[in-house]
């Protein structure tokens, strides 16, 4: 049984999804019904913990049918909207006001709080008390990667186009998606993320566009899909490569008309979302290979960012190992250890195939096996075989086949892109051009 879920019985299908949509965002697993009888069904078949309806569900029937509904539900809130209960229910259900379909998610927070809070408070009272903590920076350490990285993302924070985050696995795409819509005009509308990595298409079309009920087998009742969740907000697809081509037809409708179908519906849905994406792929060579929409690719790609792979920004790693040790410290509830010089020395020699998610892990493990306060070289032993040198060139090769075969490896993760390819290497656009000319390669951009 979910601790979190809830059943929204709203008669008006927009007020309905939008309520819904809200709750969603906050993390709740909403059920939604369209009927009086079908909240008392579902909350037989469900047991939810919260009920969000309107007068008209709690009057059908009479008070027989709100008799079963608290015999169902006993202790459970029940929230109405918008106007206050028939007096026969007295004081059983809270009384909120709303202003109907239109009503924005920060009203629908105020009009639903004090009872979801309480929920929410009730519900994490089994799992332990959660710590508040600062969201992540995405910018810490001042390499010329990262520092160009910010300026590009504070310029992008006054357009509303899609942004595409390219970088390997573990470099932190998702914090910077997260930090763009924070600091975005979006910021008080909900910020939703999927990783579209592992979904077949069956399931990657309920997740983003939801379904009615009766859909498909198993579709008990309606759900809503994501792209709905996030209206007015932030729609982040992290793994955007991985995604089916049929669904990509569907996102793309998305980003370029706002309208979209729930699975099994007929009629069309609006909704108004900033679509960031990410991937570790080379986009444009999936578009080669018939595994990606080259017209959805230029849609995604209006803004284009890089997220710096760690081995790039070596200079960084002190700064962020401190700021992890921090979060480390409040996640696990230990004193924040110090790095030794000679453990900082070791973690800037490593190579970090996996990114800032393998600097976590290691530091994780670090100060669970450190008992001095001071995490010293031995405390950040290295499984043999994991750690990857950080180029291999040809082998026997001269130094201009190791310079050419590094320059075309740049090239392929930067897109081709001779711009960036010659300030990730720190040398003018011009010498670059040079540089190319000189060793034979080719660049198509």
């Amino acid at each position: 049984m979910s601790a979190r879920r809830v059943i929204v019985g709203i008669g008006s299908a927009p007020y309905r999804d939008r309520i819904g949509a809200v709750l969603v965002s906050l993390g709740y697993e909403v059920t939604l019904a369209d009927s009086a009888m079908e909240v008392l069904d579902l909350a037989r078949a469900c047991t939810p913990q919260l009920v969000v309806t309107e007068p008209e569900f709690v009057a059908q029937g009479g008070e027989g049918l709100f008799s079963s509904w608290r015999e169902r539900l006993p202790g459970t809130p029940i929230v109405v909207l918008p106007d206050p209960p028939p007096a026969a229910l007295g004081g059983a259900c809270e009384q909120a006001g709303g202003t109907g379909d239109s009503l924005p998610a920060s009203e629908i927070l105020m009009t639903v709080g004090r009872v979801v809070g309480t929920f929410r408070a009730s519900a994490g009272a089994s799992g332990g008390s959660e710590r508040r903590r600062a969201p992540f920076d995405p910018f810490v350490g001042h390499s010329p990667s990262i520092r160009r990285l910010a300026e590009e993302a504070q310029k992008a924070l006054g357009s509303e186009s899609p942004i595409l985050i390219e970088g390997e696995t573990g470099s932190g795409k998702g914090v910077l998606a997260a930090w763009l819509h924070r600091h975005g005009p979006r910021a008080e509308e909900p910020f939703v993320d999927l990783n579209c990595a592992g979904f077949s298409r069956e399931l990657m079309d309920s997740e983003l566009f939801g379904h009615e009920k009766g859909a498909f087998t198993g579709a008990v009742s309606a759900k809503l899909g994501l792209v709905e969740v996030a209206d007015r907000g932030t729609l982040f697809l992290d793994e955007i490569g991985d995604m089916d081509l049929p669904v990509q037809a569907k996102l793309l409708k998305v980003i370029e008309e706002r309208r979209f179908r729930r699975v099994g519906e007929t009629r069309e849905r609006q909704a108004d979302v900033r679509v960031i994406t990410a991937t570790h792929h080379t986009l444009l060579q999936r578009v080669r290979d018939g595994l990606f929409r080259e017209d959805l690719y230029y849609r995604i790609a209006v803004l284009p960012m890089r997220m710096p792979a760690l081995r790039f920004r070596s200079g960084d790693i002190p700064a962020l190992a401190r700021r992890l040790l921090t979060r480390l410290a409040l996640d696990l509830g230990r004193p924040e250890p110090v790095l030794s010089p000679e453990a900082e020395q070791m973690l800037m020699a490593h190579p970090w195939p996996g990114n800032l998610r393998e600097l976590r892990n290691h530091l994780e493990r670090a100060m669970l096996g450190c008992d001095e306060g001071t995490i010293e070289p031995r405390h950040l032993a290295f499984e043999p075989g994991l750690a990857l040198p950080r180029f291999i060139g040809p082998e026997g090769g001269t130094l201009a086949d190791v310079e050419r075969a590094y320059i075309r490896r740049v090239l392929a993760e930067e897109q081709q892109h001779v711009e960036r390819a010659a300030q990730r290497l720190g040398i003018a656009r011009s010498t670059f051009y040079q540089k190319l000319r000189a060793l034979g390669i080719t660049s198509e951009r």
